[in-house]
């Protein structure tokens, strides 16, 4: 991005206090006589501030379900109450609309989809409490569901990252430090994981970037992806397993999840280091989450214990901040 020293030319207004109503990338200068100028704008504040609302609550309260999409256009699928939930739901940015069912119910399953229209599910329990892990895999193109090719291994409490056309699944019970890549048509076992685990979270918008950290087993340790190899990378502040994520390999959030307890505590992740940020209203885990990039916007959904309904939105929010003028 050009830096201003280099925009010198264009025109923008001078005023002696900020506007009352500025929009998002409105730029201006706030110049009072006898006092030194100042370059504003109206702008994302920092992740630090944050904050979580409710939103439309689900129709069917579940646990250990799948999430893909956005803030403002979610998709939550199958899960676990009393018993098994086939059922699927959209989220429109305020509520929640049944759709068309998945083909084969299952908890604790691995998902992935960047958008509410295409979304990918994949492994997970056909039958508990037994826990009878399957290879299955179910594409949505936003309509129904299509059963497609299977995964190599089938596994339970695995996670996944990327789109419905280029996703990862990694981890599952028990322990496992298998990864497998889906290019559209097919699963190929890849380069694993450094550390086994399963109940992981993950965060990823393609199949050659993304991050898990957390799970049973080393419940604070995180591994970024490159397209190529797993990297072990700096540790959550609060370990803990059967959280979710949201966001891409640069920006992600780690969402809920379970040590003795419930947790509510969701942590930023920049690139290169965690940090705790506001936490959720209600303490969770084994929730649904959006896929989307970045970790300005997120949605959360679901969750134990008991099965819960609740929607929570995260958002950054908009607002004036100074600009170095150099």
């Amino acid at each position: 991005m050009a830096k201003y020293k280099s925009l010198k030319g264009q025109s923008i207004q001078v005023l002696t206090a900020d506007p009352p109503a500025p929009v998002e990338g409105q730029v201006w200068v706030v110049a009072n006589p006898g006092t030194a100028s100042v370059m504003k704008g109206y702008a994302l504040r920092t992740v630090a501030e944050g904050t979580w609302a409710s939103g439309g609550n689900l129709n069917t309260a579940r646990r250990s379900l799948g999430g893909a999409g956005t803030q403002a256009a979610g998709l939550a699928f199958s899960g676990f109450s009393t018993t098994l939930i086939a059922n699927t739901e959209a989220y429109n940015g305020s509520t929640w609309s049944e759709v068309n069912d998945v083909n084969t119910a299952r908890q604790l399953f691995g998902s992935a989809g960047t958008v509410n229209t295409a979304s990918l599910g994949f492994g997970g329990d056909t039958d508990p409490p037994n826990g009878t892990a399957t290879v299955n895999t179910e594409s949505w193109n936003g309509t129904s569901w299509t059963e497609v090719n299977n995964l190599n291994t089938a596994r339970v409490a695995l996670k996944g990252f990327g789109t419905s056309s280029l996703a990862i699944a990694a981890g599952g019970s028990p322990n496992s430090t298998l990864v497998e890549n889906w290019n559209g048509t097919s699963w190929t076992e890849i380069a694993e994981i450094n550390t086994g685990r399963q109940s992981i979270g993950a965060a990823g918008i393609s199949n050659t970037a993304g991050i898990v950290f957390g799970g049973a087993g080393p419940e604070g340790e995180a591994e970024t992806w490159n397209g190529t190899a797993w990297t072990e990378v700096g540790d959550l502040n609060t370990g803990r397993r059967s959280l979710s994520g949201s966001g891409d390999s640069s920006s992600a959030l780690a969402m809920g999840g379970i040590t003795t307890a419930d947790q509510a505590v969701v942590e930023s992740w920049n690139g290169s280091s965690w940090t705790e940020v506001a936490d959720l209203a209600t303490a969770r885990g084994d929730s649904g989450s959006s896929h989307g990039a970045g970790n300005t916007t997120a949605l959360f959904f679901g969750g134990d214990n008991p099965p819960i309904a609740n929607t929570e939105e995260w958002t950054v929010p908009l607002g004036t901040v100074s600009f170095d003028i150099d």
